[in-house]
């Protein structure tokens, strides 16, 4: 049975590619992520997020360059982040991985300076292409 949760309007505004650039964001990239992961293989959750992300920035008109726009790093840095947060919750509904989720340190927006070094992360190379880690790993 599918119950209408208060994240229903937010994930399906993402999906149709119609969510208002003031909405989209640090939290609820995390919430549109972690619907994906919690309800997807994590390889199908990936793609879905890549696609839906830059056509989301088209709609916003930001474009997806070398300097700007979607990130591959990052994305998998908050997938991965995100899946090892539901693997260790493997009990909460969705609200409740996300209310826990958002409230928990692994949700503060400078966790990927944690694992990455800020002139790595932030380059046009790290934007393109999925790197793992390099300060210290993730705990899958």
């Amino acid at each position: 049975m599918n119950t209408i949760n208060r994240f229903d309007a937010l994930i399906e505004k993402f999906n149709l590619t119609s969510l208002e650039k003031s909405a989209w964001t640090h939290d609820a990239h995390l919430i549109v992520a972690l619907w994906h992961i919690k309800n997807l293989e994590f390889a199908d959750a990936i793609c879905q997020l890549r696609s839906k992300i830059i056509l989301l920035n088209h709609f916003h008109g930001t474009s997806n360059t070398k300097e700007t726009g979607y990130h591959e790093t990052l994305t998998v840095f908050w997938a991965k982040t995100i899946a090892a947060y539901i693997k260790k919750h493997p009990t909460f509904s969705f609200e409740e991985t996300v209310d826990s989720f958002l409230n928990s340190s692994f949700a503060i927006r400078e966790l990927p300076f944690e694992f990455y070094k800020r002139e790595e992360i932030l380059s046009s190379d790290y934007r393109a292409v999925y790197h793992e880690s390099t300060l210290k790993k993730l705990k899958e």
